[in-house]
């Protein structure tokens, strides 16, 4: 178990919890909005933590807790509630564990009440007054859409993944034993009560959970205050906390998270591997060998005085240490000098690139945004006469990649010419003509599964590439049949673009919403359309412009390669068209 540090006293206890009263005082009546403003990012935070918003990234975000207490139960609106919760156990298969975790923590002891397959309202209702157990609904955001909506413009926020549990819990009941999280909490209470307590953390911003805490080893909290619908809490990472509903009836909150494994360190990670990647290929002494047999010399058996603690100084004073051994010396002085050379192999453009591959495959899809069918006959496809726009900016992002693809090859980017369009509307008549006219979203979460709207999703992204692959060419190296490749067996010269870098824009449009925050999604992760690099400064000028663009005005020298910017964008219906 981590030791905890920095325990504050009573009198300690006593002045945090003041001032987090007084603040909480202060801010009654910060936000008047009546409902979260879902039309932009910045719209929702402010209407989340009222007009106060650049004090609280300032005085509170990472280092203390933030509480306001409205006085105004219909401060959430519509946001979510206790009603929803049935419907959506109605209409949705959730599973126990999976998507469900029933809990209740009496005389300090955690119940797991799991149950086997589905959770139906039936259940919900007879572990709730039977158990008096906490439902635990994971990331509820993947079946409501107000909350789909909330948090989709939350992560364009904060530039990270935000999840979301909510918890119903019977009256005068506690569903978890005190523990602490590694994420950034919100507590928003909707419905009913709940008293909250906190502690101090055992390590600052932990980038760790821990599981269920004894009572006796975490002290006395320093803060306690009874959430009435319309409060808000906010805590760091690392504060061990615990919550009872009151006598009054059952409670309905939603915890908001963000910031996990979002650190400088976890940068650092990504930029360091990068730079050692880089260095190895440029410096000739970071490819230099180690020392002859350095492992005689060191290791931990060879320092155990440093690894083993115990009370006994003289117990110490037996055990090794090669702290002072000149050889060892050397050693550590030789790493940090090939350290500080990796300073000039840092580039945190790419490390950021890197950073935020897992948010752009794994982040909601924008609100309201259902992927088009590729049957869709009436979509208006651009031609250098069009003015089109990046339909969502917040979702799209321009990335350098110097990465040798094998399965997608430059030479899927094409020229769009006219026979090639001709062929596909008359291979989409003839698909009219054998379908009902009828026109369906390609995600119908009510009706099917997780696996099947995942399969769903697969197997429409890789009917898409195929498209793209036989509609298109590439410009500057045209894509030869094997037959036209046999006939120039005398041709020397060798496809440039296989190992050539790339322009790769990545967006989350096809992100599937109901596995947000569920499993890996970056093994199913088709959002990414690779380009010449020449292509580069178009792409970036369409997705910084506020306005339409004609097709024609785009950056760059050919009209063909206007038209294969426009027309893959539209393919994956990243554009508007007017």
């Amino acid at each position: 178990m981590v030791k905890r540090k920095n325990s504050a006293n009573g009198d300690n206890v006593a002045k945090s919890n003041k001032k987090v009263k007084k603040l909480s005082e202060a801010n009654n009546n910060v936000n008047q909005y009546g409902k979260i403003d879902c039309k932009n990012s910045e719209a929702v935070i402010k209407s989340i933590l009222g007009d106060n918003v650049k004090e609280f990234f300032s005085n509170y975000w990472e280092k203390k807790p933030y509480f306001i207490k409205r006085e105004n139960t219909e401060f959430y609106g519509d946001l979510f509630n206790l009603s929803e919760v049935k419907d959506i156990l109605k209409n949705h298969e959730l599973n126990f564990e999976t998507d469900v975790n029933v809990t209740r923590y009496l005389n300090e002891e955690k119940e797991v009440l799991n149950e086997d397959g589905r959770v139906t309202g039936k259940k919900f209702d007879a572990l709730m007054k039977n158990k008096q157990a906490t439902f635990q609904i994971h990331q509820p955001q993947r079946f409501s859409d107000n909350l789909w909506n909330a948090m989709e413009k939350l992560e364009t926020y904060f530039g990270s993944l935000v999840g979301a549990n909510i918890y119903v819990t019977p009256p005068s009941s506690q569903g978890l034993a005190p523990h602490c999280d590694d994420v950034e909490i919100f507590v928003l209470q909707l419905e009913g009560k709940k008293t909250w307590k906190l502690y101090k953390p055992m390590v600052e911003l932990s980038r760790d959970y821990t599981q269920d805490l004894d009572e006796a080893s975490i002290g006395e909290p320093f803060f306690t205050e009874t959430l009435k619908p319309g409060d808000l809490l906010y805590f760091p990472r690392g504060t061990i906390y615990q919550a009872k509903s009151t006598d009054d009836g059952p409670s309905l909150h939603i915890s908001i998270s963000t910031y996990q494994q979002n650190t400088w360190g976890d940068f650092m990670n990504h930029a360091i591997t990068q730079a050692i990647d880089e260095a190895l290929e440029d410096d000739v002494s970071i490819r230099s060998g180690l020392p002859l047999n350095y492992s005689s010399f060191l290791g931990t058996a060879k320092n155990l005085g440093k690894y083993v603690t115990d009370d006994s100084s003289d117990s110490k004073k037996k055990l090794s240490s090669n702290e002072n051994v000149n050889v060892v010396k050397e050693f550590r002085e030789n790493v940090k000098q090939h350290l500080l050379k990796l300073m000039d192999h840092i580039d945190v453009n790419m490390a950021a690139d890197s950073m935020c591959a897992d948010f752009m495959a794994s982040r909601l899809p924008p609100h309201g945004h259902v992927v088009k069918e590729d049957d869709e006959a009436d979509r208006q496809v651009p031609t250098l006469e069009s003015k089109i726009k990046i339909r969502y900016p917040d979702h799209v992002r321009v990335v350098y990649s110097s990465d040798d693809v094998e399965d997608e090859e430059l030479s899927q980017i094409i020229e769009d010419d006219d026979s090639d369009m001709e062929e596909d509307e008359e291979e989409k008549e003839e698909e009219q003509e054998e379908k009902p006219a009828t026109k369906s979203p390609k995600k119908s979460p009510k009706k099917k599964s997780n696996g099947e709207e995942k399969a769903e999703s697969k197997a429409i992204g890789d009917k898409k590439s195929e498209n793209k692959s036989s509609k298109k060419e590439s410009k500057k190296t045209p894509v030869k049949s094997e037959t036209e490749a046999d006939d120039e067996d005398d041709d020397e010269d060798v496809d440039p673009e296989e190992d050539e870098p790339c322009i790769q824009i990545v967006h989350s449009l096809n992100n599937d919403r109901e596995m947000h925050m569920i499993g890996d999604n970056m093994a199913d992760f088709t959002g990414k359309i690779k380009f010449p690099v020449h292509f580069g400064r178009a792409a970036i000028a369409l997705l910084e412009s506020k306005d339409f663009m004609f097709v024609k005005d785009l950056d760059l020298d050919e009209d063909d390669d206007k038209l294969t910017l426009a027309t893959s964008l539209f393919a994956d219906d990243l554009i508007e068209i007017v």
